[in-house]
């Protein structure tokens, strides 16, 4: 049986923790606490970063998932689609909130996720499943998918409906939330896969690490498993309804 490194249950924690503190500026942002300035940017634009980091590690999960199978290749690959389904569900099912929030709180605007997080997250991981045989070989077409999603993607905005590959309209975005397109962010699940067969080959670490300190073990304890899909989960709903009953009591912002 596979065990778990915290040095990776760390580094998601760690993403998942920034992308709470973006989620926070958001939020702020709908309630018109805080302006889209320059320092609002440089969250904003932080958050490329730690949903990178988030979907590296989860490529590299994937690795340390064989290792907990026992190298039971058909349970792994098993493990992996039921793990992928259930996040789409919950993805469709987010899709579904957004659309009724957009309709009841903002009049329909059409703005609601239709393609986010969990939907590139859980179909990223299905698409990944023949590419696991290939082990440190993944980096390659890891690095051509982000090449094309940042080069070539972003310039074809036709047909609109292959937006979940990140083909779209010009205005595609103003209609949209939480967008993450396969290309390229499919890519640097690739690269997860890639390195994670390096630095755990069938799910064991190669190399030795110290035991993590009180920093270390708390972005671990957010980053393990289903506690970092609760967190994330939860975190937005929270966050908005604190910063609604500010504003109903405080008359701070509006929406």
């Amino acid at each position: 049986m596979g065990k778990r490194y915290w040095e990776v249950d760390a580094v998601r924690g760690f993403a998942l923790f920034s992308m709470i503190a973006y989620h926070v500026a958001a939020c702020m942002v709908i309630f018109h606490m805080l302006i889209e300035d320059e320092a609002f940017f440089s969250i904003y634009n932080s958050i490329w970063l730690t949903s990178g980091a988030f979907v590296f590690i989860s490529g590299t999960a994937l690795v340390l998932r064989y290792a907990r199978k026992n190298g039971d290749l058909r349970e792994y690959h098993q493990s992996i689609i039921k793990k992928a389904l259930f996040l789409f569900a919950i993805a469709m099912g987010i899709t579904l909130i957004s659309w009724m929030a957009d309709v009841l709180i903002f009049d329909g605007t059409g703005r609601f996720i239709k393609f986010g997080f969990l939907h590139m997250l859980s179909i990223s991981m299905l698409l990944a499943i023949p590419f696991l045989k290939w082990g440190k070989w993944n980096i390659l077409p890891g690095l051509a998918v982000v090449l094309i999603g940042i080069v070539a993607i972003p310039v074809l905005h036709d047909p609109g409906w292959l937006y979940p590959l990140g083909i779209h309209s010009a205005d595609f975005m103003d209609f949209t939330q939480d967008y993450f397109p396969l290309f390229p962010w499919f890519g640097v699940m690739l690269l997860g896969i890639g390195v994670g067969s390096i630095l755990y080959p069938k799910g064991i670490r190669r190399l030795s690490l110290p035991e993590p300190g009180i920093i270390g073990r708390f972005f671990a304890a957010i980053g393990n498993g289903n506690v970092t899909l609760a967190v994330y989960l939860i975190h937005v709903p929270v966050i908005f309804g604190i910063l609604w009953i500010i504003h109903l009591i405080t008359g701070a912002g509006y929406l």
